[in-house]
């Protein structure tokens, strides 16, 4: 009961802090859009969705997923950047398409720290590296001293040039001093169908796919990204174990929800309010779980915290190691 009430003295705050013309009533008084910038099904739709149900519920208002596929997720982004900054189109992002496109292509045509008011960090998701079983590398330090002696011929696919797997491999290769064939793919699908067929020596994947993976005679788990072990997981060391200490918790994957530009501020703070309950029950945190992601639920100061972070990390690294989205 607290927290409704408290819900909906920010709802009417908002509603008298927005021009008559637009919010006759107090808001949300119709249904609200969060816009997905990647194909339905794949893991960033199935969490928006989890979150979309959730905020339903506290809203009082039906939040409606819509996909907007195409260019890394720069299409359906900039759909959301060019929407009216009233609360009624939101973008439920990846990490990847906030921080790292713009900085890979000019024709992103936006900048994730100007031109979105944040709202809430979601979820997070650990990456694990994943070797073909039949290279013989049971560990780090085996694939090390291989890839060492074999410098620039061990290859590792990727779900395409610039995507966080790329990414995340390409960091790897420099904090561990080593050289590898980077082997772009047209998604993740593809490039772990060949790491099982033994056409590519290994790769980094999401949480959800090591899980899926995991008993799969093919494969070898080596170590996950992060600061601890995965519960799911508790065989398999973090880098840091194995002596790699830069692929910590600074290189999660992650998800937010965003607003445009100039979202009028009692708008905002009711949908944190709505977004902060939504993700602190149990039932969609259970759901967020299941799908092999750890539940974030911090405020907008946060999020754009994690926004800089990653812009001047991967912009770094994009830049060092020269990667590019072609």
């Amino acid at each position: 009961m607290q927290v409704q009430r408290r819900f909906m003295a920010l709802a009417l705050a908002a509603a008298l802090a927005l021009p008559t013309a637009a919010l006759a009533q107090a808001y949300p008084a119709r249904p609200v859009k969060l816009v997905v910038a990647f194909a339905a099904g794949g893991p960033t739709d199935v969490l928006a969705r989890i979150v979309a149900q959730g905020l339903s519920k506290t809203l009082g208002q039906q939040v409606m997923v819509e996909n907007r596929v195409g260019g890394g997720g720069t299409i359906g982004t900039k759909e959301v950047v060019k929407a009216p900054a009233d609360g009624y189109t939101l973008l439920f992002a990846g990490d990847a398409a906030l921080t790292v496109q713009p900085q890979l292509t000019r024709s992103a045509g936006y900048d994730a720290g100007k031109d979105f008011t944040p709202l809430r960090l979601v979820a997070s998701q650990s990456n694990v590296l994943v070797v073909n079983a039949s290279r013989g590398m049971a560990d780090v330090k085996t694939l090390l001293a291989r890839a060492k002696t074999k410098q620039g011929e061990l290859t590792f696919g990727s779900a395409g040039n610039g995507s966080p797997s790329h990414l995340i491999g390409a960091l790897f290769e420099s904090q561990a001093g080593v050289d590898l064939v980077h082997v772009p793919y047209k998604g993740a699908a593809p490039a772990m169908t060949d790491l099982i067929g033994g056409q590519i020596d290994m790769m980094f994947v999401g949480t959800p796919v090591a899980l899926q993976n995991a008993s799969r005679k093919e494969l070898v788990l080596l170590a996950v990204t992060g600061d601890r072990r995965l519960p799911a997981l508790p065989n398999v060391p973090t880098f840091a174990e194995a002596g790699i200490h830069q692929l910590g918790s600074e290189t999660a994957v992650w998800w937010s929800v965003m607003a445009p530009a100039g979202l009028p501020s009692a708008v905002s703070s009711a949908l944190d309010e709505a977004l902060r309950v939504a993700l602190s029950d149990a039932q969609v945190q259970k759901n967020l779980n299941t799908q092999g992601v750890d539940v974030l639920n911090l405020d907008a100061r946060a999020t754009s915290q994690w926004i800089a972070r990653d812009q001047a990390k991967w912009g770094a690294l994009i830049r060092a190691k020269k990667v590019s989205a072609e």
